[in-house]
């Protein structure tokens, strides 16, 4: 009892280690799943579908392994299609829940990219547009002095040629050039203080840009693991991410699914507890050819009309000396291994007493032949179960009788 006690005690403990990463598993694609919803309604309904599909492919490995070990195999091979339509389904999910934890801090980066970008261009387009423009720095006073002396000129030719340009002579053509020479001065003057202040502007958006792109913030790097299989695989870097990811999400599904399934396979090909009569265990394990070959009997006795009480089978021998050979002598010659057949003890010991009874050997009791079976069967790891009141020694066949 304390051994089945440590068995149980051991596979709790593996199906909680296994859990734990198989909850978190469940955890992130329904999260995902919601938040990837357009309302709280569809993201609650969606995420218990996810979860469901993870859930699924997370116990259906271990819930076939276990139907299996009940003999059921048509049942398991539902479990398993299940179990591989559930993986295959919560690997998507889990793969999108992956490329998705970063879409925020790569939306931020591309957004800070593409400003920096547009400032970038911003800002050689005014260097550019400066450096086009010709012209001779003009301030408002010199503006001002400009127009205060063309319109000096014009005072003076309307003084020397009349109101209306009546007194022509040599002065008012002299005051004439004088006036239009005065006006070009004042027209450059207005233009070069025009592209002055276009030139200032254009200096003072400059700085703006300057100091706005000394400031920005960094752009998040990008994935530098997909770069790198970028260039090992010469693919893109998204390429190589979703590759990465797709790899990473794959192997995560079958690490879980194959942890909660191990205490199954273990219980499978390892220790299966059969209770005796009394309570006590008897370890079975997988059947293997350790029993060395006998000669051949072809002679045959008839079948015992009784049958053998699988009770009394199992019972521990009175005399601890019991040689076993010829228990192994007739499992060797009339229990070959047959892969999914079954071989009920009390037949057995019905075909070992008859067998005996042919040699002239000396009848065994019931409850010497069925521990020195058990024995056998623990050496040799001859798989045993009990089904109700019958015992059975798997992959085995009973060929006497």
């Amino acid at each position: 009892m304390a051994s089945r006690a440590a068995r149980l005690v051991g596979t709790a403990i593996a199906y909680v280690v296994a859990g734990i990463p198989a909850l978190i598993g469940i955890g992130f694609v329904a999260r995902y799943a919601y938040v990837t919803s357009d309302t709280p309604t569809d993201g609650a309904a969606t995420a218990f579908l996810f979860g469901m599909v993870a859930i699924g492919a997370f116990v259906g490995p271990a819930i076939a392994v276990a139907v299996k070990n009940h003999g059921r195999k048509t049942a398991a091979v539902v479990w398993w299609a299940l179990a591989i339509l559930a993986i295959v389904g919560n690997w998507t999910h889990t793969l999108g829940a992956i490329a998705q934890r970063g879409a925020g801090i790569e939306a931020r980066g591309a957004k800070i990219t593409a400003d920096t970008e547009a400032d970038r261009k911003t800002l050689a387009r005014l260097e550019r547009e400066l450096s086009a423009m010709k012209f001779a720095a003009t301030s408002t006073d010199v503006m001002t002095a400009a127009r205060s002396a063309a319109q000096l000129a014009e005072r003076n030719r309307k003084a020397e040629c009349g109101p209306n340009n009546e007194t022509r002579g040599e002065r008012c053509r002299l005051r004439e050039l004088e006036e239009q020479a005065n006006r070009d001065a004042l027209a450059k003057a207005i233009s070069d203080k025009a592209a002055t202040d276009r030139a200032t502007q254009l200096a003072a958006e400059a700085a703006d840009l300057r100091r706005s792109l000394a400031a920005a913030p960094v752009a998040p790097s990008s994935n530098a693991l997909s770069n790198a299989l970028g260039r090992m695989l010469a693919v893109p870097a998204k390429t190589a991410a979703t590759i990465q990811q797709g790899f990473v999400s794959a192997i995560v599904e079958l690490l879980i699914a194959s942890g909660l399934a191990l205490p199954s396979l273990l219980r499978s090909k390892g220790a299966v507890a059969v209770e005796g009569r009394h309570g006590e265990d008897l370890v079975v394990t997988p059947a293997v050819e350790v029993l060395a070959p006998v000669p051949q009997h072809n002679d045959t006795l008839p079948r015992p009309s009784r049958a053998i009480a699988k009770r009394d089978v199992v019972q521990e021998p009175q005399d601890d000396a019991v040689d076993p050979k010829p228990v192994i002598a007739f499992l060797t010659e009339h229990v070959p291994v047959a892969r999914g057949s079954r071989a009920d003890w009390g037949e057995i010991y019905g075909g070992f007493r008859e067998w005996q009874a042919k040699l002239g050997q000396e009848a065994w009791p019931a409850t010497q032949f069925g521990a020195v079976l058990r024995h056998i069967c623990e050496r040799a790891n001859i798989p045993v179960r009990r089904q109700g009141d019958r015992v059975y020694c798997l992959d085995r066949r009973l060929t006497w009788g």
